[in-house]
């Protein structure tokens, strides 16, 4: 295959990740019951995408010159924050007296779902560089966790993809931006959680 055909193809394959992978129908797996432990895959898979995010929001084509730490885009579909704070916590104004894992893993499911939502309203040549392994995550994280609730296409709240593009490549460029630095931002959060159901210190 000769490098152009490489490099239209790239974007498109990417996007048909996006678009099909993560939110298409599963196959229905067995509810292993509540608490289910975290595998060491999950805790890779979750590892590797906030990789692949810090990777992305480095280069500098698309992003030289931006600064999309104001206005960072931060989903507010999910009480992810909320419900997956630590047992007896009370950080961030909020207050835990009791985890539910299976709430807690909903609401991060439900979370890498808006933003890979607002992801679709791109142009898919400005993520031809932006891994965003939601597939992997899913059968790593949830598909073991949530069973066949994991299948479940709840994007309600979510954030509109057409909303938050626009006509303008420059201002198209510091959206994404904006989405990836607060998809960085919630990552580092679940990466925590992940790591704290793993060590099974709530259990």
């Amino acid at each position: 295959m000769t490098p152009n055909i490489k490099l239209y193809l790239a974007p498109w394959l990417l996007f048909g990740v996006l678009a099909g992978s993560f939110w298409g129908s599963t196959v229905s797996v067995p509810v292993l019951g509540h608490n289910t432990r975290i595998t060491e895959q999950c805790i890779t898979s979750t590892q590797t995408l906030l990789q692949n995010i810090t990777k992305a929001l480095a280069q500098e084509t698309p992003f030289k010159g931006i600064n999309c730490t104001r206005g960072m885009e931060l989903n507010t579909a999910t009480q992810m924050v909320s419900v997956c704070m630590p047992r007896q916590s009370t950080c961030s104004g909020f207050s835990n007296t009791d985890f539910d894992q299976d709430k807690c893993l909903k609401n991060i499911e439900k979370d890498l779902r808006c933003y890979g939502e607002m992801m679709l309203g791109f142009h898919p040549e400005l993520l031809e560089h932006t891994v965003l392994n939601f597939a992997e995550i899913k059968q790593n994280c949830f598909a073991l966790s949530l069973g066949d609730r994991s299948s479940q296409q709840d994007t309600e709240g979510c954030a509109s993809a057409q909303r938050l593009t626009t006509h303008n490549p420059f201002d198209e460029r510091v959206q994404l931006c904006k989405v990836l630095k607060g998809l960085q931002v919630r990552t580092i959060t679940i990466n925590r959680v992940i790591g704290y159901i793993h060590a099974g210190e709530y259990m």
